[in-house]
C-alpha cells in the first residue's frame, strides 16, 4: 500500500511539473517575442469571433463544426475580450508537449533521471518547438492534438478487464474527437499512424486483450464519424453545397493545378465569360470577388482543363513513380523546410534501432517498422499528387516523434541488460542502470539542438518580431476604419498582409470591410455581410453606393493600374478616384479609392 501511495504522488508531481514547466514556458517565450497568427488562421478567428460576421460564428468550414460551436459559445459568453480562438491554438500546442514531459518523468525511477529528462526536454522545447508557438496555425495544431492522442494509443495498457481498458482509453479518445473536430484533413495525416499502432497492438496479444484492442479501435472509427457526421448535417443546405463546390475547385486551381494560360486558351475564357482583366486580376493579385463569372461552376471548367493539360504533359507510370521516391529523398534529406525537427526524428530513429538490438527488445523493432510503413504511406500519397507544404509535413514528423518516445517509453530502452549466470546455472536478465548508449543519445540531441535547432530558434524569433513592427500598420488602418464605421470596405489582396498577437486581449469591434481574395469570397458570411449593408454583389455597392470603397495599399514595385483596366473592361467610361489617404506611423500608405461611373 506504501508503494502505492507513494508511485500516485510521484506521478501526481510528475504531471504538475510538466504542466507548470509548459506553461511557464509559454508565458516566457510569449512576453519576450508575442506569438502571431496570420493569413487564413485570422479569418477564422474573426469568424468565430463575431468580428467577421457581427455574431460569433459557429460555421468556421476549414476549422470543424464542432470546434466552431466551442469557440462561438465561448466568444458569446465572454465576449471579443478574451482571445479563444488563440488560447486553443496554445492549448494544442501544449498538449503533446505535457503528455511527452509527464510520461518521461513519470517513467524516471530515481531523481537525478528524473532531473536529466527535464532538463533535455527544455533545451529540446526551446532548440526544437519554439517555433509551432511563434507562428500558430490552425492546421499544425490540429496535428499536435492527434499526437497527443497517438502517444497515449500507444502507452495505453491493454487490460483483460474490457470495462478497465476501455475507460483508460476515454483520454485518447477525447484528444482524437478534439483533433477531427478542428481540422479533419490534418487529422487524416495521422490516420496511417493509428492504423499501424492498433495493428501492433493485436499482433503477438492474449486473445482477451485483441478482443478490448478491437473494441477500442471500433468505437475511434465511430468517434471519427460521429464528428464528420456533425460537420455534414452543419454544411448540408444549398447555400454551403454552393461555397462547398466553389472552394474545392478554386483550391485545385490555386494552390495544384494552376489557371489554364489565358492566351493559350482565350476561346475557353470568351465561352466562359471571363474577361483578360479578370484573369489578371485573379492569378497576378488575387483579387476574385468582383466578377460575378468567377465561380464554381467555371473554376470547374478551368480546372478540367487545367488537368487535361497536366495529364498530357505526365510522365509514364513508372517515371512518375521513381520521381516520387526521389521527392521523397529528397525532401526528408536534402531540403531545409522540415528543419529542425527532422533531425530530431531521424535520431530517434537511429536511436530507438541501437537500443532495442542492444537490449534485445526485438518487439520494438517491429514496432519501429510500422511507423516507418505508416510515414512511407504518408509520404508516398502527399509527393504523388504534390501536395507537401510545410503545415502538412510536420503534421508527420510530429507523429513519428510521439510514437518513438513513446517506445523509448514503453520498452524502457535507456535500460541496460546483460546476462547474468545464478548458482543453478539458469540464465536471468538483471538491471544495470542507464545504458550509455541512451547516454550518447541524449548527447547527440542536445547538439543538434544547438547546431540545427538554436539558429532556427533565432531566425523566428527575429522574424517574429519584425512581423509585430510591420504588422502595427494594419491596428492603426483598422483605427481609421473604426472611426468610419459608416463605410464599407474592401481590401484589395495585392500587398495587404498581417499578423495578430495570438494571445492579445484587446476586444475588437465589428468588421466594416471585407476581402477581395483569399478562400472567403463567394461564401455565405460575404453574402450575408454585403447583404446588411444593403447591396448584394461588390460592383453593385461600389458603384451605386456613396459610403463603398476599396481600399488599397501602395508600393514602389506595383500599381493599382489592374484595377483600372478591370473597372474600363467591364463598365467602359469608368474611373477610380483618390477619396482619401491614411499613412502609418512605420510608412505604409493606403489610398481609399472610389469607382464612379
Amino acid at each position: 500500500m506504501k508503494d502505492k501511495t507513494e508511485n500516485r504522488k510521484s506521478m501526481l508531481f510528475a504531471a504538475v511539473l510538466s504542466i507548470v514547466a509548459i506553461t511557464a514556458l509559454v508565458i516566457v517565450w510569449q512576453s519576450m517575442a508575442p506569438f502571431l497568427i496570420d493569413n487564413d488562421n485570422i479569418y477564422l478567428k474573426t469568424i468565430a469571433s463575431g468580428e467577421m460576421t457581427g455574431t460569433p460564428e459557429a460555421h468556421m468550414y476549414y476549422m470543424g463544426f464542432l470546434s466552431g460551436l466551442v469557440l462561438s459559445t465561448l466568444y458569446k459568453i465572454t465576449g471579443n475580450g478574451i482571445p479563444w480562438f488563440g488560447i486553443n491554438l496554445c492549448i494544442c500546442f501544449s498538449v503533446p508537449m505535457v503528455l511527452f514531459l509527464y510520461k518521461a518523468l513519470a517513467s524516471a525511477k530515481k531523481r537525478w533521471t528524473g532531473a536529466v529528462i527535464f532538463i533535455v526536454f527544455i533545451c529540446s522545447y526551446i532548440s526544437f518547438f519554439y517555433h509551432y508557438f511563434a507562428r500558430s496555425q490552425y492546421t499544425i495544431a490540429t496535428g499536435f492534438v492527434a499526437v497527443g492522442a497517438l502517444f497515449l494509443l500507444t502507452l495505453s495498457d491493454e487490460s483483460k478487464d474490457i470495462k478497465k481498458y476501455l475507460l483508460s482509453c476515454i483520454p485518447f479518445l477525447i484528444l482524437s474527437a478534439w483533433s477531427i473536430g478542428m481540422r479533419d484533413k490534418a487529422f487524416f495525416m495521422t490516420i496511417p499512424f493509428f492504423g499501424m499502432v492498433f495493428v501492433g497492438k493485436i499482433i503477438t496479444k492474449e486473445k482477451k486483450k485483441i478482443v478490448n484492442v478491437i473494441a477500442s479501435g471500433c468505437i475511434f472509427l465511430a468517434v471519427i464519424f460521429l464528428v464528420w457526421m456533425l460537420d455534414f448535417l452543419a454544411y448540408r443546405s444549398e447555400d454551403w453545397q454552393t461555397f462547398k463546390d466553389y472552394t474545392d475547385v478554386s483550391e485545385t486551381l490555386f494552390d495544384y493545378e494552376g489557371f489554364p494560360d489565358y492566351d493559350e486558351n482565350i476561346s475557353l475564357y470568351e465561352e466562359l465569360g471571363i474577361k483578360r482583366s479578370s484573369y489578371d486580376a485573379i492569378t497576378k493579385h488575387y483579387n476574385i470577388i468582383m466578377d460575378p463569372e468567377v465561380n464554381g461552376e467555371n473554376f470547374a471548367r478551368l480546372a478540367e482543363e487545367s488537368a487535361r493539360e497536366r495529364e498530357a504533359a505526365e510522365p509514364s507510370m513508372v517515371k512518375k513513380f521513381f520521381g516520387v521516391l526521389k521527392t521523397i529523398v529528397r525532401y526528408n534529406l536534402f531540403e531545409y523546410q522540415d528543419r529542425p525537427v527532422n533531425i530530431l526524428v531521424y535520431l530517434l530513429y537511429l536511436s530507438v534501432f541501437v537500443l532495442a538490438l542492444i537490449s534485445k527488445k526485438y518487439r520494438a523493432l517491429i514496432d519501429l517498422l510500422f511507423i516507418v510503413v505508416a510515414r512511407m504511406f504518408d509520404w508516398t500519397y502527399l509527393v504523388w499528387y504534390g501536395r507537401f507544404p510545410f503545415r502538412v509535413t510536420q503534421i508527420i514528423y510530429m507523429a513519428e516523434l510521439a510514437l518513438l518516445i513513446a517506445l523509448i517509453i514503453k520498452y524502457e530502452l535507456w535500460k541496460l541488460s546483460v546476462k547474468k549466470t545464478d548458482e543453478e546455472k539458469t540464465n536471468v536478465i538483471k538491471k544495470i542502470g542507464v545504458s550509455p548508449v541512451f547516454g550518447i543519445m541524449l548527447v547527440l540531441i542536445l547538439a543538434a539542438g544547438f547546431r540545427f535547432g538554436i539558429p532556427v530558434m533565432k531566425k523566428n524569433y527575429e522574424s517574429i518580431k519584425g512581423f509585430r513592427e510591420m504588422s502595427v500598420c494594419f491596428s492603426e488602418l483598422e483605427d481609421y476604419l473604426f472611426a468610419h464605421s459608416e463605410n464599407f470596405y474592401f481590401f484589395d489582396m495585392s500587398h495587404l498582409y498581417y499578423m495578430e498577437d495570438t494571445l492579445s486581449f484587446e476586444k475588437s469591434e465589428y468588421e466594416n470591410y471585407v476581402y477581395m481574395g483569399s478562400w472567403m469570397p463567394k461564401s455565405p458570411w460575404y453574402n450575408n455581410k454585403m447583404k446588411a449593408w444593403g447591396f448584394d454583389s461588390p460592383t453593385e455597392g461600389l458603384l451605386e453606393r456613396d459610403n463603398v470603397y476599396i481600399l488599397y495599399q501602395q508600393v514602389d514595385f506595383d500599381t493599382r493600374d489592374f484595377l483600372d483596366y478591370w473597372f474600363e473592361e467591364h463598365f467602359p467610361g469608368s474611373r477610380i478616384e483618390v477619396k482619401d489617404t491614411f499613412t502609418s506611423s512605420n510608412g505604409f500608405v493606403y489610398e481609399v479609392l472610389k469607382p464612379t461611373y
